[in-house]
This record gives C-alpha cells, sequence and structure tokens, in this order.
C-alpha cells in the first residue's frame, strides 16, 4: 500500500500527524506534536482525517517571522475564506469557551483552526451555524522546561490626513455658494486678503488642526512579553504575562498623556491525578486602562472651519494701559502659559484645543478574569476506547469610565487697528465660565458574566487495523448576562458524532445537533440540525499507484441542515432580542384636557403574535480536495459550496393586508413571520509550494476565494421590477444613475424632466429616468454596485537563507463598491470645505468633477448615486518582516538556546485605482507601521 499523508499547510510549513485519540483534547494527556493535530468541535483528529472546509494555522510557529500583537493577524494571507463565508456573526472559541479574539495574544496560542463549512461547525448549535474560529492556547509538556521572551518597540505613522482648504479659500468658495444660490457674497474682498497676508494669525486665523501645532508626526508602541513552560509526568504548566503600551499622536495638554496599556496573565495547569483521571485548571486575566483628553479632537477637526477662531487669544495685544482689560485678562483661571486666553466664539462656547489644555481627561478601565476547569477520565477498564469529559467555564468582564470635567470660559477679541497699522485688543467677550469641580466621575460601567458547560463521552477504536470508529454523545449549556439585559442570553445543545472510516481511504461522518432556543415559542424551541460527509482517498485505489506525482489526493463531500437564531433580529444595542412571537402592546397618551394637565391613554398592540415562528435553516453543500503533490512540495486545499440561510424572521408587511395597520393611534397586527431568504455560492482554494535548496528555503502560498450572494425571497412590493432586492446580491448598492452635470437652465428647461429632491440648478447632477415618467424620484434608483468584494485573495512568501528569513503578505480584493458619502465629499450648508471643491462645477469649468456648491441642503445632488460611486479594488502590501537568528556558536555555553531580532514594516503600500479614499479615514487617521524587535529562549 502507497504511504500517504494528508499535509495542511500554515505559512511556516509542513503539518504531518499520526492518529491521535479523541481523549487527548486539550492537551490534558501527553499528546504528539500539537502542529500535527486538528481541534475539531470538543475533539482533535489527525490532519490526514480532517474534514472538508477546515482551514489551521499555527501561530507558535511563525510568530518569529511574522510579529504581531493581534491574535488573527495575518489570516487573511494565510486562509482561504478566513471570513467565514461573510455570513456574520460568527463563533469565536477560545479553549472552547466562547470569547473574544482580542482576549488571547499569539504567544500564547498553539493553534488557530477555522471552521468554514455547515459540517464542521454542526456539532456546536445553533450559535456556530455561521462558522466558528477556534483558539487554542499552548499547554506545557512534561521534560520541555523553557523560557520565551519577546519584545517589540514600533513607530507608526499616518498614511494621510483629510485635506482642507484654508480659510481664504474656504471664504473664496463660500462667496461663489452664496453667488449660485442668487444670494450676496458674505465675505469683502479686503476681509479675503487679511486672511491670505497672515499678518496677524489671531485676527484673521486659518487654522490647520492637522499640523505639527497640534500633533506628532507619529506615535510609538511597545511590547514585552515572557512565558514559562514545564512540566513533569504529573504536572504540566504553561504561564505567560504580557504588557502592550502605546500613546496617541495628540500633543497638546493633557492630550500629550494619552495612550493605552494592556496587561495579561495567563496559566494553563494539567494535573494526572493517576492513569486514568487527570484534570486541567486555565486562568486568564486582562486588565485594560486607556486615557484621553477631553474635546474630541479628530471629529472636531473635520468640522471646525479654519477662519471661525483661532484656539488662543494672546493678551500681548492688550495695551498695558488698558487697566481694566488687562485685570480682565490676568483674573482668567485659564491663562495659558501665561500668555494666552482661550479662543472661542459665542457659536463655539468650546475648542477641542483648549479643552485638550485645560478641559480634564476621560480614562477607561477594564477587567476580565476567565476560568475554566476540565476533568478526563479514561474509561478503556471499562470498555476498550471509552472516555468522559467535562469542563465548566465561568468568565467576568467590567469596564467602567472616569473622568474629570472642568469647565473653562473662551473669549472673542473685539480688535481695532490704530493709526500706524498695529492691531490691537479693544475688548474682551467672556462666554461660559471657569470651574474646577474636583470631583471624579463614574460612568458607563458595565459588567458581563459567562458560564459555560459540556460534557461528552467519547469513543474511538480501530478494529482489524482497517476499520476505525469515532463517537460523540455530548451535551453544552451557556449563559450570558450583561448590563442591561432583563434575561438571560442563553445557548443548550446536545450532539451526536460518528466517523468512520476504512483503512484510511473511505470515510463517513455523520453528525446530528439538538437545538434550543428561548427566543423561540415553546412549541418550536426544539430543532434537530443533520449533517453527514463522505470522503475518499482516491490517492490509496489501485489505479492511483503509478502516478508518482501525486502523494495524495482526498475527496470529501457533505450535505447540512443546521437550525439557529443568529439571523434573528437584535435590539438597537446589538443585544438578542426575544419575544418576537408574542402580541406586543403599548400605552400612550392620546387627548388632553385641562390645559393639559391630564391626559387620556390609549392602548394599542404594534406587533402581532405568531406561535408558528420557527429557527433560521442554513442549507450547505460543500465538496472538497485536498492533495499533495511532486513529493509534497505543492499542495491544494479547495472547497466549492453552494447555501441558502431560508426562513430569516421580518415584519412583512407587504404579505398582509392594509387594514392590518392604522397610523393614529399607532397600530400594527403583522407579526414576524419566517419570510426572507438568502444563497451564496463559492469555491475557496489555498496553493501552496516550498523547497530547499541547501541553505535556501522558499515557502509561497497563493490563497482565493470567490463568493456571490443573491436575494432569493425580500418582503418588497415594487411596481418597477429593476427596484427589486430579489435576484440582486444581498449588499447589493441602489441608487440614481447619473448622467453628468446640467450645463445651463435651457437645457434643464428642455429637457421636460422634473428632478424632486429639490431645486435643479445649473452644475447639479442630472439622473436618468428609468420608468421614463418624466419625473426624477425613489422609483428611479437601481442598482449600481455592491458593498463586499466577490473576489478576494492573499500571498505569502518566505524566502530563508543563513540565518535570514524575510517574509512577505499581501491581499487584495476586486469587485467591490463604495460611496463617498461623508461630510468630506456631500459639502452643503456651511460645513467645513475639503479639496474637493477645488474642482466644483461654475461656467468656466463645465467639465468639473464636482457640482455646484451651495448654502442650501443641496438634497438633489448629495444621495446615493453613482455620481458618489468608486471601486474598492485594491491590493495591500499588508507586512514585510525581515529577521535575523543569531548563529547557534555564538549562543554555545549560555543560558540561551535562540536568539532573533528583527525588523518589519505594516501596511506598507496599497496599490488602487482610489488609493486616496481608501486610505482616508476621517476619524484617528489609518498608520503604517515600523517595528524593532527581540525574541530569546531559554
Amino acid at each position: 500500500m502507497k504511504k500517504y499523508y494528508n499535509i495542511l499547510v500554515s505559512v511556516s510549513g509542513l503539518l504531518l500527524c499520526p492518529t491521535l485519540s479523541a481523549q487527548e483534547v486539550a492537551g490534558t494527556t501527553e499528546p504528539c506534536r500539537n502542529d500535527s493535530i486538528i481541534l475539531l468541535g470538543y475533539r482533535t483528529v489527525s490532519v490526514q482525517d480532517m474534514p472538508g472546509g477546515v482551514s489551521v494555522i499555527n501561530p507558535a510557529e511563525f510568530l518569529d517571522k511574522l510579529y504581531s500583537t493581534y491574535s488573527l493577524d495575518g489570516a487573511s494571507s494565510i486562509v482561504a475564506g478566513s471570513n467565514l463565508r461573510g455570513l456574520g456573526n460568527y463563533l469565536v472559541l477560545v479553549d472552547g469557551v466562547a470569547r473574544s479574539a482580542n482576549d488571547v495574544t499569539p504567544g500564547e496560542i498553539e493553534q488557530i483552526t477555522y471552521l468554514k463549512s455547515a459540517n464542521a461547525v454542526a456539532l456546536y448549535g445553533s450559535r456556530g451555524a455561521n462558522g466558528a474560529i477556534l483558539i487554542t492556547t499552548k499547554r506545557g509538556r512534561a521534560g520541555e522546561n523553557r523560557v520565551n521572551v519577546r519584545g517589540h518597540a514600533g513607530i507608526h505613522t499616518p498614511k494621510s490626513y483629510p485635506q482642507y482648504i484654508g480659510s481664504a479659500e474656504y471664504m473664496t468658495y463660500y462667496n461663489q455658494a452664496c453667488e449660485n444660490d442668487g444670494l450676496s457674497p458674505i465675505y469683502s474682498k479686503s476681509q479675503i486678503y487679511e486672511y491670505v497676508a497672515q499678518n496677524n494669525p489671531y485676527r484673521y486665523p486659518d487654522v490647520n488642526y492637522y499640523s505639527s501645532d497640534y500633533l506628532r508626526n507619529h506615535y510609538n508602541s511597545y511590547s514585552v512579553q515572557a512565558d514559562f513552560t514545564g512540566g513533569t509526568k504529573r504536572l504540566n504548566f504553561f504561564a505567560l504575562a504580557g504588557v502592550q503600551n502605546n500613546n496617541t499622536q495628540l500633543n497638546v495638554g493633557e492630550g500629550k498623556k494619552e495612550g493605552s496599556t494592556r496587561f495579561n496573565i495567563r496559566g494553563n495547569v494539567d494535573l494526572h491525578l493517576n492513569d486514568f483521571i487527570k484534570t486541567y485548571v486555565n486562568v486568564n486575566t486582562v486588565f485594560s486602562n486607556s486615557h484621553y483628553a477631553h474635546g474630541d479632537f479628530w471629529n472636531q477637526a473635520t468640522k471646525i472651519h479654519p477662519n471661525r477662531y483661532s484656539p488662543l487669544v494672546p493678551i500681548s495685544y492688550i495695551n498695558p494701559e488698558n487697566e481694566s482689560l488687562m485685570a480682565t485678562a490676568f483674573n482668567g483661571t485659564r491663562l495659558i502659559d501665561g500668555k494666552y486666553l482661550l479662543g472661542g466664539s459665542q457659536e463655539y462656547m468650546t475648542n477641542p484645543i483648549a479643552s485638550a489644555l485645560v478641559g480634564g481627561y476621560y480614562a477607561t478601565v477594564s477587567r476580565q478574569f476567565q476560568f475554566t476547569g476540565g476533568l478526563d477520565i479514561d474509561l478503556n477498564r471499562v470498555v476498550k476506547g471509552l472516555s468522559l469529559h467535562g469542563a465548566l467555564s465561568i468568565d467576568y468582564s467590567n469596564s467602567y469610565a472616569e473622568s474629570v470635567d472642568n469647565e473653562y470660559a473662551v473669549y472673542v477679541a473685539e480688535w481695532l487697528t490704530d493709526a500706524d497699522g498695529n492691531d490691537y485688543i479693544a475688548g474682551l467677550t467672556k462666554h461660559n465660565k471657569d470651574r474646577n469641580p474636583g470631583t471624579q466621575n463614574l460612568s458607563a460601567t458595565w459588567n458581563q458574566q459567562t458560564i459555560d458547560f459540556n460534557v461528552h463521552l467519547d469513543y474511538a477504536n480501530k478494529f482489524s487495523d482497517i476499520h476505525s470508529l469515532n463517537a460523540m454523545l455530548l451535551a453544552t449549556a451557556s449563559s450570558q448576562k450583561q448590563t442591561g439585559d432583563y434575561q438571560y442570553d442563553t445557548n443548550s445543545n446536545l450532539g451526536l458524532l460518528v466517523d468512520y472510516n476504512y483503512s484510511g481511504r473511505y470515510y463517513v461522518s455523520l453528525v446530528g445537533s439538538v437545538v434550543n432556543s428561548t427566543r423561540l415559542p415553546s412549541a418550536n424551541r426544539v430543532a434537530f440540525s443533520p449533517s453527514v460527509e463522505l470522503g475518499w482517498r482516491m490517492s490509496e485505489e489501485g489505479f492511483m499507484e503509478d502516478v508518482d506525482f501525486i502523494n495524495n489526493l482526498k475527496l470529501t463531500a457533505s450535505a447540512s441542515i443546521l437550525n439557529t437564531d443568529l439571523h434573528f433580529p437584535t435590539t438597537s444595542s446589538g443585544r438578542p432580542k426575544y419575544y418576537m412571537y408574542e402580541d406586543i402592546y403599548t400605552s400612550s397618551p392620546a387627548y388632553g384636557w385641562h390645559d393639559g394637565k391630564y391626559s387620556n391613554y390609549y392602548t394599542s398592540i404594534t406587533q402581532g403574535a405568531n406561535r408558528n415562528l420557527d429557527y433560521v435553516k442554513r442549507k450547505e453543500v460543500n465538496i472538497g480536495i485536498d492533495g499533495n503533490f511532486f513529493n509534497s512540495e505543492l499542495l491544494l486545499n479547495a472547497n466549492v459550496f453552494y447555501g441558502r440561510i431560508d426562513g430569516i424572521p421580518v415584519i412583512a408587511s407587504t404579505a398582509f393586508p392594509g387594514y392590518f395597520t392604522s397610523y393614529y393611534p399607532a397600530t400594527s397586527l403583522i407579526p414576524y413571520t419566517n419570510f426572507n431568504a438568502n444563497r451564496y455560492q463559492g469555491l475557496e482554494f489555498q496553493v501552496n509550494y516550498t523547497k530547499s535548496f541547501r541553505k535556501v528555503y522558499v515557502a509561497a502560498g497563493v490563497i482565493g476565494s470567490y463568493q456571490t450572494t443573491k436575494a432569493l425571497k425580500r418582503d418588497e412590493l415594487y411596481v418597477d421590477t429593476y427596484r427589486n432586492r430579489c435576484g440582486k446580491p444581498t449588499d447589493a448598492i441602489f441608487g440614481l444613475q447619473s448622467d453628468g452635470l446640467f450645463q445651463s437652465q435651457k437645457e434643464i428647461d428642455e429637457r421636460g424632466i422634473e428632478q424632486k429632491f429639490g431645486e435643479v440648478k445649473p452644475g447639479d447632477i442630472k439622473y436618468k429616468d428609468q420608468n421614463n415618467d418624466g419625473v426624477i424620484d425613489e422609483r428611479d434608483e437601481v442598482m449600481i454596485g455592491r458593498w463586499g468584494a466577490p473576489f478576494s485573495y492573499g500571498v505569502n512568501l518566505t524566502f530563508g537563507w543563513n540565518n535570514f528569513t524575510l517574509f512577505v503578505m499581501g491581499t487584495g480584493n476586486v469587485g467591490g463598491t463604495g460611496i463617498k458619502s461623508s461630510d468630506y465629499y456631500w459639502i452643503n450648508g456651511d460645513k467645513k470645505y475639503s479639496v474637493t471643491v477645488r474642482d466644483t462645477w461654475t461656467k468656466n469649468n463645465p467639465d468639473a468633477a464636482y457640482p455646484r456648491l451651495t448654502t442650501l441642503s443641496g438634497n438633489n445632488n448629495f444621495r446615493t448615486s453613482d455620481f458618489w460611486a468608486y471601486s474598492t479594488d485594491r491590493f495591500d502590501l499588508t507586512k514585510v518582516q525581515l529577521t535575523y537568528s543569531l548563529p547557534q556558536r555564538l549562543l554555545r555555553g549560555s543560558v540561551i538556546k535562540d536568539a532573533k531580532v528583527f525588523v518589519n514594516g505594516c501596511s506598507l503600500l496599497t496599490i488602487a485605482p482610489h488609493r486616496d479614499v481608501l486610505e482616508l479615514s476621517l476619524g484617528y487617521p489609518q498608520c503604517r507601521s515600523y517595528n524593532f524587535g527581540l525574541s530569546v529562549k531559554f
């Protein structure tokens, strides 16, 4: 028989595994190499027996060439379909418990498993129906006593800032907007000249909030982490402690102290009580603190015009002989550096610079404690291959905010010019008052408690060396409650798994899960989710013996129906919504009398009952191929999938007669029904190549994912069928189709089509009349793009020579659309002007890229249309890292077993037709980072 291996590739190389029994989960026994086993739903399997729709990476292997502080960093370049097919609300489990990926750092992780297919997550019941990411932390091993220390220091530089025009230019363009609206200009030429000349920047301010006056050109980050591993035959342990810290770019007042610090400690202990009873305890705690200046600097910087006021008013412009005015200035408790009063206006009685200087601070404090205790009992003495496992987890999280809120006055200067042409301050108008309450305020308190329990009875045996049978009977339950919840969010399910393979050639896997949801009426709360998978290792067949270039070739096919409540509506805070199957009544005041002192109340129904409300169903077929070729130098893993999401609950108004609703009193008898449905289908693939040439090692990987979606059923009733969302991608963007800009009033009149979104003038956007009714309105909206990119891809390359390792990673996507809809692009009224207005329409600039300016609402122009659409196609060089390993001859005789230094750059380059748009953030800027680090093993 041909020798085979089913080899799964991470960026670091190959994973090879012999068969491993199910009871060796969670490191509670002495396992084979952890990179050779896969954690799958409360059990481990060898790589050769891995089902389809599963990918695995091992951060412990490539951490030294891909340094990061986020647990899932780099997945989009390494794992095909790392977004778990875009179904949303996927499950993240850390050591088998639902937790955040932010609760763990890469240095703590042994393995990350991506369960993408419905079959792979069937055992997790309702909560795992959208896919799951399993993060397994490191554990100690007998005889392996070691200490690892890693550290890094980095700088982060902004890719770009929003570009706003200066004061004089703003005033000029605003005058143009006034003229476009038939109004008189409000800024005179002499005024504009003074702002151009900048002879007195305090009287004629031109404030750039993104200048070095207020911001550093970079911010810093640091991290140090140490882990300790050891053990004996009876006791194994893994312990880790780490700290991360970063500051921010704000370089004014309290902003100089801005930053966050995260400190974490983990301890994993495995205890072999005797030959058949083992127990383990996992404890993790995370402390996070952040400190920020008051003032919402980054948001305010996008709103406050450069000419509104100067943040600081210099008292040096006050005539010293004006004793009363000098007294007013020096009596201010907020005199900055003994030279400046805080500036503002009657409209802006606070400013972000003043708030950073004297407004106090806002800090957040977060604490997390996570505990898991487990017990494994080997029942082999009772029945060969039988074992019992159980685990209980209790997590506590809490956070709160503390602040010191100081009030401060701002001053508006009355400027005059003396006979010599010198400016001076003749008066000061004070707004607000100075007050230091001296109290520390607590707010935003939040608590969350999670309890998770699971127990499973496993059976694993092999008969006649060719028949392998694995079975599991599982029961799980979890309960979570947080601040603001009126009831616990619960989840429970029973699971049954039966895996059989014949001689490593033919595979059959049957999975069934009995789920329960309290979000459904009592009669429908329990449902059964079945899944089946068949596998065939073709490379073991006789007709493949002479095909030398194929080392392994395995095909899998699965079909699943999963019942879930993940696609149910949620509350405004994102928490689960309950009682959707019940009548909902509300009481509201109606007619008032006795001069409004009394009111008559009416009771109305706002939601009808539906005692037949049922689960949403994920129905999926997945076909996979896993192959190794040319002595396992070339590796391929691919999946083709087709799925439906049926029965998404909505209030389907169009399915009920109009008399089911009334407007006063507001009443609705329409219930939630399992109405909407979506389809998704696609292909995921991963190809890796590795080769060694003496001292040179090369590994390259390419991943890709192509996925399309379609809305199969929607609550809609459009006269014009092109407006139907049904039949379109689920992330379709609907808007108007533009047809250039109107060039004259004559063109508007002769066109004879009314655009009903607002007054239309030359320079406004012209839209296509889709239904030829002579009116442009909502009925002319068509699909103009889709938010998501149907095709995404990633590449990774490792090049090793002597003691040097170069690692390169990149990602890209094709086919997505974005809409320029922020205030940076949709500028109306008296909003702050960005540089986009420089190419605005005028009679002298008829081919402009931007419509005419207006001081009014601009409703006709500033709405979703393809005029504002842009392609989000892009390729990002996400990381480049060069690592140098100190030669062993230099370390010989020392306590150091291995030492590495590295330098890397992250988010270095974006290649895109609209890179300027993609790299622009109106809040905190996107940054490139450059890091230096050290890793030492003792």
